[in-house]
């Protein structure tokens, strides 16, 4: 795979929130998982790793490059993605607390995605990693706490290969 696809994977994502880059190749033989580079013109720009699991589809990572934000092609990409969908998609992001986190919070907001209550922390994507704290969205509605636990298991089971 590409380098520059690592460099905007590795910048973008804090080193408990992502997979070691062999691991990650290691997923494109899963059927269930997909690694799309996100391109304008040409060039890269971004990039969008999401699962197919039963009855939704989980945003694992999603990072337009810092150069490129703001011009519409996050937006564009999650429109897309949620018009070819025909099921819930879920994502997570990290609780409102940097500014960062409560512009991506809120760009997911415009985009109809809407935050559970539950809690809910992201496992650890291997040994000598730690479990995140985070938030997950979902789109078009927001999850109920029945459908929550079943959604937070088969996230936990099949993304992170984790049972709880």
């Amino acid at each position: 795979m590409n380098s520059d696809l690592q460099q905007i994977y590795e910048e973008s994502f804090p080193a408990d929130e992502r997979r070691e880059w062999n691991q990650l190749i290691d997923l494109l033989k899963n059927n269930r998982f997909t690694f799309n580079g996100i391109y304008f013109q040409q060039q890269l720009i971004g990039l969008i790793t999401f699962w197919n699991l039963d009855g939704f589809c989980f945003i694992e990572h999603f990072a337009i490059h810092e150069t490129e934000q703001k011009k519409g092609f996050g937006t564009q990409v999650i429109k897309n993605l949620t018009a070819e969908i025909s099921v819930p998609v879920i994502l997570e992001v990290e609780e409102p607390f940097t500014d960062v986190a409560k512009k991506r919070i809120a760009f997911y907001e415009r985009l109809n995605f809407r935050i559970s209550e539950q809690e809910y922390y992201q496992p650890p994507y291997s040994v000598g990693k730690n479990r995140v704290k985070m938030l997950l969205m979902s789109y078009p509605e927001k999850l109920d706490p029945n459908k929550f636990t079943t959604i937070k298991n088969k996230i936990y089971q099949t993304v992170y290969s984790h049972n709880e």
